[in-house]
């Protein structure tokens, strides 16, 4: 062991590194014990540690302690050591098909975004995953927010917080507040509709007075850059889920073959979820029409619905699975769709019998 002068560097005499430190100089050649606690700062060259294992777990365990102690329990840590060995909390979602291919469960303290074209079950999804938590807070800034649906998914009046936002800011602050709470679920529902305060003020002021006024594009995207890195970092400390619903686009100038589409919000939001799922409408789920006034042949009751892991970092991607979606009683299992369907036509027949003897 050479005790190392801050004026004069010593060097190892194997792979000759020349290093300061307040304390002790560790090399190859030196067989003493690590007395650590007695340093500040330390490094060392790598030939140090070869072929010693104690002198790697010492090492590892003492850069822990050190930069704990400034910067808190956990900051950071090796992958052998307790902290080191992490395991994805995850909470289940219901739907065992959609468990399956994420996982296990949609991870805690994680963003995730799920997207699909219109009718596609994005928001029907959103209930379904709320009425799995106590309490849970929606922000749905399109406006469309509807109860007796939510009820539908197994929702309860006090379970579901509603939070009307007007404009991006505001949903983003907000989401940031009840993470900071620890509310375990987040909705926001949907990304094209977080536009800025001050575009929403100029369209307005320009419907007013009657003129065109430019604005600017990618108003979204510079929301998603500004605010979503203080997000993650408030859920990842809470265990808080936030979840972003979002829509798809057009490419411009697509080629006819390959992905083209894409979704609003740029690049930020892909590159920060954790989880990113593609939902689809597959088929529909008709049964025949008993409703007199309804001149069509057949009555739809649901759909069945497609999820595509498009992006995981907590699984493994491109897992798919089919739900069926029955609109007025929320997900269903396969194996009970058939008696889910001779059920609901058994009631379109008692509840249109009284209606066809009066006509």
């Amino acid at each position: 062991m050479k005790i190392v002068r801050p004026d004069k560097p010593e060097r190892c005499s194997n792979c000759l590194y020349s290093e300061f430190a307040k304390g002790f100089l560790f090399c190859n050649n030196s067989d003493s014990d690590l007395y650590l606690d007695n340093v500040d700062y330390y490094t060392s060259c790598e030939c140090w540690m070869d072929g010693n294992e104690e002198r790697k777990r010492k090492w590892n365990k003492w850069i822990e302690k050190q930069i704990s102690k400034k910067e808190g329990d956990g900051s950071v840590y090796s992958l052998g050591s307790k902290n080191g060995i992490l395991k994805i909390p995850r909470w289940g979602t219901g739907l065992p098909e959609l468990d399956n291919i994420i996982g296990g469960g949609m991870p805690k303290g994680r963003t995730i975004e799920i997207f699909g074209g219109e009718s596609a079950g994005k928001t029907s999804l959103a209930y379904h995953l709320c009425s799995q938590h106590e309490i849970c807070l929606d922000i749905p800034i399109e406006g469309t927010f509807d109860s007796d649906r939510a009820k539908v998914f197994g929702n309860k009046p006090k379970q579901m917080l509603v939070y009307r936002a007007r404009y991006g800011e505001k949903a983003f602050n907000r989401a940031i507040w009840f993470a900071e709470e620890g509310i375990p679920l987040i909705i926001i529902d949907s990304v094209p509709s977080m536009q800025p305060k001050d575009d929403i003020d100029k369209i307005r002021k320009a419907v007013n007075t009657d003129s065109e006024q430019e604005t600017r594009i990618g108003g979204v995207a510079r929301l998603m850059d500004k605010y979503l890195p203080t997000l993650e970092d408030v859920i990842e400390q809470t265990g808080t889920t936030v979840i972003f619903i979002n829509q798809i686009r057009d490419k411009m100038n697509a080629l006819p073959f390959g992905d083209n589409i894409q979704t609003p919000g740029g690049h930020k939001l892909k590159h920060s979820c954790s989880l990113r799922i593609q939902v689809a409408r597959k088929g529909y789920i008709d049964i025949p029409n008993h409703n007199p006034y309804n001149t069509a042949s057949k009555e739809t009751i649901g759909m069945i619905m497609k999820c595509k892991v498009v992006k995981s970092k907590v699984c493994n991607p491109k897992g798919e699975c089919e739900i069926p979606l029955i609109y007025d009683r929320g997900f269903i299992p396969f194996e009970d769709l058939q008696d889910v369907r001779k059920e609901i036509m058994t009631e379109r027949r008692e509840k249109y019998k009284g209606w066809r003897e009066l006509d």
